[in-house]
This record gives C-alpha cells, sequence and structure tokens, in this order.
C-alpha cells in the first residue's frame, strides 16, 4: 500500500483502501460510487477509483492507500492465453456472450422435453438503429414439459453489472448441471419434474462485451448518458428498477456517476425486460403496503448473482428497518450461506440502495429474493473459479 499523503500521478484508475471514521461516509460514497467490499468491524472499504474520484474521496474525508497488487490486476492488458481458442481473453473459464447462448441453445437441442429457450427482450443497442446490432434478453427455462404444472419456480439472473466475470458462468453450470444430471440424479430428477428454474444467464449483454475487453464496465452502453463514447455512460441497471427507484440516497442521479439509476424508473430495455417477465412468471403475494408481509404459503425465489464480497443478501436494502418477512428471509438466507460458506446479512447491512433488484422482486411482488456476491474479485482468476467459486455455489443453488 502507498502511504496515504503520497498523491498518485496520472489519472488512474486505482484500486484504494479508504478508512472512514463512520458509517454515514459509507453511506455518502454509496450514493455515487459502490464499494466493493466494506468492513465494518475494521473501518475500511476496497473500491476503484481514477483522479476525480480519489480527490472526492480526499475531500470527504477518506483516508486512502492505493493497493498496487490490485491496481496492476485492474490495469492488465486482455490478451488470449497460449492454446486459448474460447473463453474471455486471459480467462478461458468464462464463456462469452455468443458462447454463453450457444450453450443454452445446445443444451435445448439436446434435452428438448427439459429446455427452452426464450426471447423476453432487448438491450440498449439492440432497440437503437444503425450501429452495433446488440443482443436478445434470453431465458434459458428448465423443467420436465411432459409433466403439467403449475410448479413452482425458481429465477435466477446473472451478469446485470457487466464486470462481474463468475456470475453469468455459474447460471451457465447450472444450467449444464441440470440437463447432464436429469434421470440419473435423483434431487436434479426430482427439482425438473416438479419445479421450474428459469435462468436469465446474461442480464447486461452489451456491457458485458465491453467487460469482455477488460474494462471496468458496471452499467448499461446506453449513449444518452453522460456521452456517447465516454466509458463512464450507460446506467446502472441494479439501481433503475421500479420499486423505491432513487428514493434513499442509494443511488445517483448524476450521468456519469457509476450509480446513475437513469432518468426514470425502469427506463432501460434490459430492466423492463427483467420486470416484465418476473411478473409474469410470478403472482402479486404482498400488499401495497411497505408493513404488509408476503403470507407463509407465497411461492417463488429469486436469485440476482453478483460478485464480489462472499455474501448472500436479502430485503431491505433502501432501508435499515426490517422486512415484513425478515425472519423467513434471514432463516433461508442462513441455509443458503450454510451451503456456500458466505455471510448472511439484510442488504442495508453494507450500504444503502435503492431501485436494486431484490427489493423489487420480494417488495413488488412478495418473492423471498436473495443476491450473491461472489468471490473476491470481479475478474476472478480460472483456478478460483474451479476450485472454489463453482464447488461452493453449486450446492447453494441446488438446495
Amino acid at each position: 500500500a502507498q502511504p496515504p499523503s503520497a498523491q498518485p500521478q496520472g489519472q488512474g484508475p486505482w484500486v484504494v483502501r479508504a478508512h472512514y471514521a463512520d458509517r454515514q461516509m459509507v453511506n455518502d460514497l454509496a450514493a455515487w460510487l459502490e464499494p466493493w467490499e466494506v468492513h465494518h468491524d475494521e473501518g475500511y472499504l476496497v473500491v476503484a477509483v481514477d483522479r476525480a474520484g480519489y480527490d472526492r474521496m480526499l475531500e470527504a474525508g477518506f483516508h486512502l492507500e492505493i493497493d498496487w497488487h490490485l491496481t496492476g490486476e485492474l490495469n492488465q492488458p486482455r490478451a488470449m492465453l497460449p492454446g486459448q481458442t474460447s473463453g474471455i481473453p486471459g480467462f478461458p473459464c468464462y464463456r462469452t456472450v455468443e458462447e454463453t447462448f450457444a450453450t443454452a441453445q445446445q443444451i435445448v437441442a439436446t434435452h428438448p422435453h427439459l429446455a427452452t429457450w426464450m426471447d423476453v427482450g432487448d438491450s440498449w443497442e439492440k432497440t437503437e438503429p444503425g450501429g452495433n446490432p446488440g443482443y436478445d434478453l434470453r431465458v434459458l427455462r428448465l423443467t420436465n414439459s411432459a409433466i403439467p404444472g403449475p410448479k413452482p419456480k425458481l429465477f435466477v439472473m446473472a451478469s446485470v453489472h457487466a464486470r462481474e466475470y463468475t456470475t453469468a458462468e455459474l447460471a451457465t453450470r447450472f444450467a449444464e448441471v441440470l440437463a447432464q444430471d436429469y434421470g440419473t440424479g435423483p434431487d436434479v430428477t426430482w427439482l425438473l419434474d416438479y419445479h421450474e428454474i428459469h435462468l436469465l444467464l446474461q442480464a447486461n449483454p452489451d456491457g458485458r462485451k465491453m467487460a469482455e475487453a477488460g474494462d471496468l464496465w458496471r452499467k448499461n452502453t446506453n449513449e444518452d448518458y453522460c456521452s456517447p463514447t465516454s466509458n463512464r455512460r450507460g446506467a446502472d441497471l441494479n439501481r433503475n428498477f421500479e420499486f423505491q427507484w432513487g428514493c434513499c440516497g442509494g443511488s445517483s442521479g448524476f450521468e456519469c456517476d457509476e450509480l446513475y439509476r437513469g432518468p426514470d424508473p425502469a427506463s432501460e430495455p434490459e430492466t423492463q425486460a427483467v420486470q416484465n417477465y418476473v411478473r409474469s412468471q410470478f403472482p402479486d403475494q404482498r400488499g401495497d403496503s411497505l408493513v404488509d408481509p408476503a403470507p407463509d404459503a407465497a411461492s417463488g425465489v429469486f436469485l440476482d448473482l453478483h460478485s464480489h464480497g462472499q455474501l448472500v443478501l436479502w430485503p431491505w436494502g433502501f432501508v435499515s428497518t426490517p422486512a415484513p418477512n425478515a425472519t423467513a428471509l434471514q432463516t433461508l438466507g442462513r441455509k443458503l450461506a450454510y451451503y456456500n460458506g458466505y455471510e448472511p446479512d439484510q442488504a442495508y447491512g453494507l450500504y444503502a440502495t435503492d431501485g436494486t433488484t431484490d427489493d423489487f422482486a420480494y417488495g413488488d411482488l412478495g418473492l423471498a429474493a436473495y443476491t450473491f456476491e461472489l468471490g473476491t474479485w470481479f475478474f476472478e482468476e480460472c483456478d478460483v473459479f474451479e476450485n472454489t467459486i463453482l464447488p461452493g455455489n453449486l450446492p447453494a443453488l441446488l438446495y
């Protein structure tokens, strides 16, 4: 670490360890820049900043130390490894957007009685005339179609934040395990006979293509915000959902900020696709008041995969008050954390967030809604993914 008195040269970005005096400093920071890690017990957080962000944090009273090792990894050029023929350059274990879609199509072709590959909406670039072609947002649904429903449903979404490499791959590996083990594994066979698994493998494909090139890209690529050519453009899709959008200091109204929530609730086509699809699959099981609980018989689980932090989180994220179903959410959250070994907590325990996916799923529909924060780095090395994240989280997903 560099002594805080020594000012770094250049424009960054740098990964910094930022020491703070109180939690309000963290909440104030989280209104424009998302901390990568928060350690309230030790009084520091980890985040990446450019020159403007570095100076802004100094002015806010943070005591900054640069992590030169992580800064070096952050600025490492992306290149194919010797002999690498597929995957993200330098990371052969992580499929590209196109390879992820090809895997889903292959699962459907091999297991047509189990799998359906559905177009549920468009990326921002797909909605724009000319320019980049963009992508369809697609859901891979897995269930034994020969056994009629209705069946309980699990919805999993991944890579809504583009730079989080592990998430789409974990969801894709989960799909492969379900398809391959059906008929031989009794638990998987029972799951697909009597349940539906819905997987949105790439929730932000435009942004993901930017991240595949090594950019620290978080948002979508909407050129209407910040500047058409800026790497700060776009909206943070996980601050753009309608429920409690922009309510509570957990997002930014400035277009170039990392946590820009968009100009209106659900302004982005990716957000609209997720909301519309989830609402089409699950009934509204909770009243309109914030204090209305979902009934004990409520069905459905919603899971958003993120990285990093080794956490299992549940609503609320916008306020410290426990959700009406707090005891049940905590109980299931702790059980999921038993399987992956992560720390279970209400989302607000880290810092305030608003307009998020899991608050939408629980607040709007009464679903048991969770976020997994996988691993310890956005660009997780393949050996860590294969040997730690994958074996640690597959049991949690199956549970």
